[in-house]
């Protein structure tokens, strides 16, 4: 089913039903990568990022299963990081452009190929992944999620929500790279929550996720970019010669600009309103599409 919360239904089962099929498709998408498939490991971490947005929805009902439940997820996309990031890499190289870049382009290529194979060949490590994640859709049927309606999933959604403006706030103060990266963690969390509760204004809250995925991908792009950059400076030979390698810096520092513009013009988008406005409307919402809160 759609990652979504159905209305005038319980929502504790809700998030249950969600949390649980959430792991279905990271352990499908695990399965895949074993089989060789390019975006299994890409999948799968997206897949751990949506689970911890529901998380953090319902985590004040939570308690202390929210630290551990989101330490595990978070660590399970830390274990798949490396070969992401070999990708990731690559990927902002070709949506550079830059040219004469073929022996960096070649040199990622060669990177990323490696990283993929060794894990891929890590089969015990991802065995263990994978027990683990099986235990985890177990414990989802003791969430302490006491209560109904809209009070579940209030206080998350209003944290969330905050953080991510609170954030927007930051980065126009002082726009840097370790901002916009954590800004950006707080923005996927919030569009995955929206996605969640798009049922309850379809015409107004599909639109607020489609900004809320332009955004992170923005800050998703200039990351990329980041890493590169990051890479290079520790390794400027991979570019193949001092020119080259200033010649790619010198285009993702242009792009990065550019995205990064974008991004705050969305972002303005995004998070027009004061957290408080939001969270009433979003109630109001609840009210009229569910029947009451309760």
């Amino acid at each position: 089913m759609a990652f979504e919360i159905r209305l005038q239904r319980d929502v504790a089962a809700e998030v249950r039903r969600v949390a649980r099929e959430e792991v279905d498709r990271a352990m499908a998408a695990l399965d895949g990568a074993r089989e060789g498939k390019a975006r299994g490991i890409h999948d799968a971490r997206k897949r751990f990022k949506a689970i911890r947005a529901l998380l953090r929805l319902v985590a004040p009902r939570l308690g202390p299963a929210f630290r551990r439940e989101n330490r595990l997820y978070r660590d399970a996309a830390r274990q798949l990081a490396g070969m992401r990031e070999a990708q990731a890499t690559l990927e902002a190289l070709h949506r550079l452009g830059a040219s004469g870049d073929a022996t960096l382009r070649r040199e990622l290529e060669a990177r990323d190929q490696a990283r993929r194979a060794l894990r891929l060949h890590d089969t015990d490590a991802l065995e263990v992944l994978s027990q683990d994640l099986t235990e985890a859709r177990e414990r989802v049927a003791g969430w302490p999620l006491a209560g109904g309606g809209f009070e579940i999933i209030e206080p998350g959604l209003r944290a969330t929500y905050r953080r991510g403006w609170k954030g927007f706030r930051r980065v126009l103060r002082a726009a840097s790279a370790t901002a916009l990266h954590e800004w950006r963690k707080d923005v996927k969390y919030h569009r995955h929550q929206l996605e969640l509760l798009i049922r309850l204004w379809p015409d107004v809250l599909t639109g607020a996720a489609a900004r809320a995925r332009r955004l992170g991908d923005l800050l998703g792009d200039h990351h990329d970019l980041h890493e590169l950059c990051a890479l290079l400076s520790t390794s400027p030979a991979l570019a193949g010669g001092a020119r080259e390698c200033e010649s790619v810096l010198a285009a993702a520092e242009l792009r990065a600009g550019k995205l990064e513009t974008r991004a705050l013009a969305v972002g303005g988008l995004v998070y027009a309103e004061r957290p408080g406005r939001f969270i009433a409307r979003m109630g109001a919402c609840w009210d009229t599409r569910s029947g009451g809160r309760a």
